[in-house]
């Protein structure tokens, strides 16, 4: 008897919770009723036909064909419901009410009750992920709330969302809340309570991640990755009540470097033997050096310590621009220098190879044609003005090898 008197206690008469107001959203029910239990050695299904019925403002609803118990032998069955697009061809409005009614078949009398319990419909918060600050400073902690009720799985105790779901994102840097570089307390997103569909942590933003330091005044992510609702919250690095954290991490930003491609779609880009990173240390860099750089501009960014052992973030655009057969036109004074007789072949040759490697010459090459032996006819020609500087490239090429 005392069985099922304490049985009797843990069935709601009528309970009301807030929920979306969203087509599609799965509501979740429990009922309790260990007659329905009679397989004590694995977890039931059972046809919800005769015992369930749901409806919206009165208006009845189609709801699932069966209800699973939640453990063995426990007793307890959930059910949900996916709300309709519309109820009688009216859209689904705050207050509706979704009504669940389990008939009983047998109370613990043997006399067969009714149960009910109900939801009201809400709008879902204009953001369902928030933080409790907009502004954080490094090492200190920060509350992060997600509103999910798709992940309120049981009403009567709270659940938990894995950290993984929550990604991460610093500029070029991406990983989830269940990176080591986070602490977070609770180590999941635990609900506030049982059955409030909201759900909590607090995390203490890392001074880096991934090897990147967190950068004083930049504006890092925290996404939900949820495929119903997914949604963001932005927060600012920075100082709370106007005090400057000094010498945590700097920020500087290089010279633009310009670079001709190779073909049509771009060039590899090696920058690590250039004069772009001198002076750091280890340098950590996103596209890293001799990565493959299309047409036009793209931002690096290198994670590395100066010379005095400081965290800094070094950003530097790399611009690809196209190969151009352009040749400055007192270029052909010195080629008319080496057709008068002036200088000679290696002259020359000394000559063109400073102009391209300093990049004062940029012409397309042709793989076809080296090794051959450049056209004095033609370059002369160009001197005159009777050939194009497009038709003398390859020529002037050759000699700059």
């Amino acid at each position: 008897m005392k069985r099922f008197l304490l049985i009797l206690l843990l069935l709601p008469i009528s309970l009301c919770y807030a929920e979306p107001a969203v087509p599609g959203t799965i509501l979740t029910f429990y009922i309790t009723d260990i007659n329905l239990s009679t397989d004590h050695r694995a977890v039931m299904t059972i046809p919800t036909s005769g015992l369930v019925d749901f409806t919206i403002n009165g208006v009845p609803v189609s709801g699932p064909g069966t209800m699973i118990e939640t453990g063995i032998d426990t007793g307890t069955f959930q059910i949900q419901l996916t709300l309709p697009d519309s109820v009688n061809g009216q859209p689904l409005q705050n207050g509706d009410v979704v009504l669940m009614t389990y008939h009983q078949q047998a109370d613990y009398s043997g006399h067969p009750t009714t149960q009910t319990q109900s939801k009201v419909l809400t709008s879902t918060p204009s953001s369902p992920v928030s933080s409790s600050t907009s502004n954080v400073r490094i090492g200190n902690y920060f509350k992060l709330s997600i509103y999910a009720p798709d992940y309120n799985l049981d009403s009567f105790r709270p659940d938990d969302i894995p950290l993984d779901m929550v990604e991460f994102h610093m500029g070029g840097v991406q990983t989830t809340l269940a990176d080591p570089a986070f602490q977070t307390n609770p180590y999941t997103l635990r609900e506030t309570g049982p059955d409030t569909n909201m759900f909590e942590t607090t995390v203490k933003l890392p001074t880096s991640v991934d090897g990147f330091p967190v950068e004083l005044g930049s504006t890092i992510e925290f996404r939900f990755d949820d495929h119903a609702f997914p949604s963001s919250v932005f927060v600012t690095v920075g100082s709370m009540g106007g005090i400057v954290q000094q010498n945590t991490v700097s920020h500087m930003v290089a010279p633009l470097l310009t670079v001709h491609a190779t073909n049509s779609q771009g060039t590899d880009v090696n920058y690590a033997n250039s004069t772009i990173l001198y002076g750091y240390k280890s340098p950590i860099c996103s596209p890293s050096s001799g990565s493959f750089f299309g047409m036009g501009k793209t931002t690096v960014t290198c994670s590395a310590r100066d010379q005095n052992g400081n965290s800094v973030i070094k950003s530097f655009v790399v611009n690809v621009i196209p190969i151009q057969s352009q040749i400055p036109s007192w270029v052909k004074k010195t080629v008319g220098y080496w057709c008068g007789g002036d200088i000679d072949d290696t002259q020359l040759q000394s000559t063109l190879k400073y102009l391209a490697s300093t990049s004062v010459i940029i012409i397309s090459s042709d793989s076809e044609n080296l090794g051959q032996t450049p056209d004095k006819t033609m370059l002369c020609q160009w001197v005159s003005g009777q050939v194009s500087d497009l038709d003398v490239a390859k020529s002037i090429y050759l000699l700059s090898r």
